[in-house]
């Protein structure tokens, strides 16, 4: 079981007990020791389940970030930025966490190009990003507004599909 549900579960768990504690309480009478009972499950459960979607989106952001700096080959940190919809110090305070937290192994910030460098690539930072890589091709990307949904889309070579609602992308 993942940490996030773990969390979630024992959020609902505290919430199930603290509204058994306030019938008891209701059946039996209050007592102080009844009250601080229930409060006390009560916050455990609200404040477990604050940790848990805070965890719960961290990893979004960080599956996106690995998406689009992995899979999409973008490097440029305002192109991320410009991707994700996010400003540039969020991106970049972002992904200098992931690195020190080991997401990206070996990878730092050019702090001059204001892109990320990975191990065994030798970037080239522009609005049309080119990368190059010791094992493949150089692919050019570019970042794409849909028409249908008005998502950012990095797509490579001429055309591309909006992965948010599958329009076409020219």
């Amino acid at each position: 079981m993942n940490s996030g549900k773990l969390i979630n579960g024992l959020g609902i768990a505290s919430y199930c007990m603290a509204i058994l504690g306030f019938i008891v309480c209701i059946t039996e009478g209050f007592t102080i020791e009844d009250i601080v009972f229930v409060l006390f499950f009560g916050v455990a459960g609200f404040a477990l389940k604050k940790v848990a979607t805070k965890i719960k989106m961290e990893s979004e952001n960080i599956k996106q970030y690995l998406s689009i700096i992995i899979n999409g080959n973008v490097r440029q940190l305002y192109a991320i930025a410009s991707t994700t919809g996010k400003s540039y110090d969020i991106v970049y305070k972002d992904i200098k966490k992931m690195i020190e937290k080991g997401y990206l192994k070996n990878a730092y910030i050019n702090e001059n190009l204001k892109g990320v460098v990975l191990p065994n690539n030798t970037p080239i930072f522009q609005n049309d990003t080119n990368i190059t890589t010791e094992n493949t091709e150089p692919t050019q990307s570019r970042i794409i507004s849909c028409p249908c949904c008005g998502a950012n889309n990095t797509i490579f070579g001429g055309i591309g599909e909006c992965e948010y609602c599958g329009s076409p992308l020219k």
